[in-house]
């Protein structure tokens, strides 16, 4: 044995197993590259790009590179730069333009039934008046026409004909005299009795003047949209001007807490829509109250502040105070050409001061 050499006593066995595995481990590489190439063509072929460098892949995962920066151009200089400045509209007028004073008037008071007989003309000329004065609508409510609100007809206090009505509209077309309808509001024993409601006393119970007339609510539910649907109506019969008179609440000297807190309120309501109603056919509003409401020495809802507003004249009696001034008392509410605004109450009618004497 000791022919053996140290070179043969230490090499290792190398048998055909060695070159069978490595085989193997090629064969599986090249499957799994040829997969990759087959799923990258046929599965993923939309992101990939051709080139003028050659194909380039851009799967989805990957962040699109930014566009280049642009290669900045010359400034651009302005001489004069143009500065925009916005310009806020215009306020809107809280209170839309009064029209010009109305004409002086001397006015004779009619009944419903001298209008309706003809006896107008020959009565303003008996008087020296210019105009004519006719109370619409009773305290009882009872109308001197025939009206279409449904209201009226459901109390009842309709006209039995329109002879009132008639002979308004045939002295309108006359055009001689200047025609005034004057309509008490809230003083109605029928508007009191209705859904609108009556004014009700400390104790709960209607609430009656010193005449025993019995008031509507002013806030009631349905009246004021009922007192301008009557103005409308008398429009539409030829008056030139609409007089409301016991528009606001009775100058109680307390008033019940019932009555409410503000009760300019109501009286604000019942003038914007009466406004409203005359509007189209270009009748003048007016208003008749007493001197302590001008001088705000009671608070019945109707103020200085809503005649200078709503009122194109104020109808008044003639003041009992020395100092009452009633121009001076409305030009201070903000009435514009107070003094020719302003009707006093005299014997067998009214009439503005210029025509007074």
């Amino acid at each position: 044995m000791a022919g053996r050499n140290k070179k043969d006593r230490y090499q290792g066995y190398q048998g055909r197993g060695g070159s069978l595995f490595l085989k193997v481990v090629i064969v599986l590489l090249a499957l799994l590259l040829l997969a990759g190439l087959i799923f990258v063509f046929f599965f993923m072929g939309e992101y990939m790009e051709y080139t003028e460098n050659g194909p380039q892949f851009r799967p989805p995962w990957v962040q699109e590179e930014s566009a280049p920066p642009s290669i900045p151009s010359d400034p651009v200089v302005v001489d004069d730069p143009v500065v925009v400045e916005s310009v806020p509209p215009a306020p809107s007028a809280s209170v839309p333009a009064r029209p010009p004073a109305p004409e002086p008037i001397r006015a004779v008071e009619l009944t419903p039934e001298q209008l309706a007989g003809g006896q107008a003309a020959a009565l303003a000329a008996g008087a020296g008046a210019n105009a004519v004065v006719v109370e619409m609508k009773a305290p009882s409510g009872k109308l001197a026409w025939r009206s279409q609100t449904e209201l009226a007809a459901a109390m009842k206090v309709n006209a039995r004909n329109d002879s009132v009505s008639d002979g308004a509209r045939a002295l309108a077309e006359e055009g001689e005299l200047y025609l005034i309808a004057r309509l008490p509001c809230f003083r109605d024993q029928a508007l009191a009795r209705s859904g609108a409601g009556a004014l009700k006393n400390a104790a709960g119970r209607p609430w009656t003047d010193g005449d025993g007339v019995r008031w509507a609510d002013p806030a009631g539910e349905g009246a004021a949209d009922y007192l301008a649907a009557l103005c409308g109506e008398l429009a539409d019969m030829g008056f030139d001007e609409i007089v409301l008179s016991c528009s606001g609440y009775p100058a109680a000297a307390d008033p019940p807490p019932a009555w409410g807190d503000d009760l300019s309120a109501p009286v604000a309501a019942l003038y914007a829509r009466v406004e409203e109603a005359l509007e189209p056919a270009g009748v003048r509003l007016s208003v008749e109250t007493d001197e302590d409401t001008v001088r705000e020495d009671h608070a019945g809802g109707i103020t200085t502040a809503l005649l200078a507003r709503y009122a194109q004249r104020v109808w008044l009696p003639a003041p009992t105070w020395d100092d009452t001034d009633y121009p001076a008392l409305l030009a201070a509410a903000g009435m514009g050409d107070a003094a020719a605004r302003v009707v006093i109450r005299e014997e067998g009618g009214w009439s503005t001061p210029q025509t007074q004497g």
